[in-house]
């Protein structure tokens, strides 16, 4: 494993975990994501792709999903390293029983059960989100590097919680009414940008 993850690792794992919460978030709210209308589209751009503001291209456009920010995506690589230290101090129940409306908060999209939109929230800032990240990566390397729970610990230790991290994911977001494909995707896809913090491969 490598010691406390750079800035540039944890800006490239949010990325990563960004372009896989775009598709959660329109899986979850296609039409919420993006409500501008096809008279919101500007004329240029309906001249540029050569239709007009009825056309079937110009409402596709207009539903288009926002993409997820990269602070969003820090954001959820933090709760999901929560889940790592959580299952090191046995509070994983918790920590999984709160997890589907924590997504849906950081998303901005509905809670599970709740078809209303939520009001639309300041999005965080990128460089806090970045280095929170950076932050609570390190409090778990300094979990991992000392006694753990079970007596499992080091490299193989953080393999075997994040794949657990993973599965646990996947469900949560089908709680979410999330596609099962797209949940397990996006799961592994998050799993995978949380262990590159680390140096190390999730298994498949």
């Amino acid at each position: 494993m490598r010691p406390v993850p750079t800035d540039y690792a944890c800006q490239a794992a949010s990325e990563r975990a960004a372009q896989a919460l775009t598709h959660v978030r329109a899986a979850i709210a296609p039409a919420q994501s993006n409500a501008a209308s096809q008279e919101d589209i500007p004329v240029v751009l309906r001249s540029y792709l050569g239709v007009s503001s009825r056309s079937a291209d110009a409402n596709a456009y207009a539903a288009r999903p926002a993409a997820v920010g990269v602070a969003t995506g820090s954001l959820v690589l933090v709760i999901l390293l929560e889940g790592l230290q959580a299952e090191m101090n046995g509070a994983m129940a918790q920590w999984y029983a709160t997890l589907p409306d924590r997504l849906a908060e950081a998303l901005d999209v509905p809670q599970p059960g709740n078809r209303q939109a939520p009001p639309r929230r300041r999005p965080p800032s990128s460089w806090e989100t970045l280095k929170e990240l950076q932050n609570t990566s390190q409090e778990v390397l300094t979990s991992l590097m000392g006694p753990a729970r079970g007596g499992a610990s080091g490299p193989g230790a953080l393999v075997m919680r994040l794949t657990l991290i993973q599965d646990i994911t996947s469900a949560a977001m089908r709680r979410m009414a999330v596609p099962v494909e797209t949940a397990d995707w996006a799961a592994e896809e998050l799993a995978i940008a949380a262990a590159s913090l680390f140096g190390v491969t999730p298994r498949s």
